[in-house]
């Protein structure tokens, strides 16, 4: 690995926390514009409505970041709270997850061609989007709830 390459991965180490808190919080605004577009514009109150939850849970990823991120030093943070976060990440995941085969069986079922934005396939991508989020939040959540339980009581946690 060259010598560039090796500074860009340390910088990159250093500041994975926050790529993931400005990514997260772009596409919560990318959630959000989606929500009303979908719904001034198109009239496609579906894609409207997974787009807001595609940003809702955008949103809780944010949160948990900032929580743990704030919190590193005290571990005032209780298991119940890393465990309910947990379960939002699980339950918007299943959500999406039906969300996204539903639409695809609408949209084949009225021979949909190409992406209309008031189609059911554009609907597919917000559940898309919704079900990464959940994942995500999942992911980080055992993550989090792992290393602040598991880790010896004078570490700190860093964020990866």
């Amino acid at each position: 690995m060259s010598e560039r390459r090796k500074r860009a991965w340390e910088a990159y180490k250093k500041y994975r926390l926050v790529v993931k808190i400005i990514a997260a919080f772009s596409l919560a605004i990318l959630g959000i514009s989606g929500c009303i577009a979908f719904a001034k514009v198109y009239h496609n109150y579906n894609a409207a409505v997974w787009a807001g939850v595609s940003a809702a849970f955008a949103i809780v990823f944010i949160r948990l970041h900032f929580m743990v991120y704030r919190d590193r030093h005290e571990r005032s943070i209780s298991r119940l709270r890393f465990t309910i976060t947990l379960w939002i990440g699980v339950v918007g995941l299943i959500a999406a997850l039906a969300g996204l085969i539903t639409y695809i069986v609408l949209g084949v079922k009225h021979h949909e061609k190409g992406m209309d934005p008031k189609g059911y396939f554009v609907v597919c991508l917000w559940c898309a989007k919704t079900a990464m989020w959940g994942f995500s939040t999942f992911m980080a959540a055992r993550k989090f709830r792992k290393k602040y339980f598991d880790s010896d009581e004078n570490e700190l946690i860093v964020n990866d």
